[in-house]
């Protein structure tokens, strides 16, 4: 279970890494990628047909977060946590 901090409308994270909104995609699979241990089954899904109009998003479904970005900017606009039960927050 992950242990996170989490302070509304700007960031989620911890001491080691932190998700803050506007962030551009690369830095957050640059941080998914150095805490392979840590965060699991990590998948990225866009569209296919309408990849400049449908959000690009990086869903962690065994850590109930989703990361949700700009299809043009590619950058943070939304970070959801939609299963409480699999991450601890604490908030600043």
């Amino acid at each position: 279970m992950l242990d996170l901090e989490i302070v509304p409308e700007r960031s989620l994270g911890c001491d080691a890494w932190e998700f803050v909104l506007g962030m551009h995609f690369s830095q957050s699979v640059a941080i998914i990628q150095s805490q392979v241990g840590t965060i699991r089954g990590v998948q990225v899904l866009y569209s296919d047909q309408n990849p400049l109009s449908v959000d690009l998003v990086i869903n962690m479904p065994q850590d109930g977060i989703r990361l949700i970005f700009d299809p043009v900017a590619q950058r943070l606009k939304v970070i959801e946590i939609y299963n409480m039960k699999l991450v601890k927050l604490r908030y600043r």
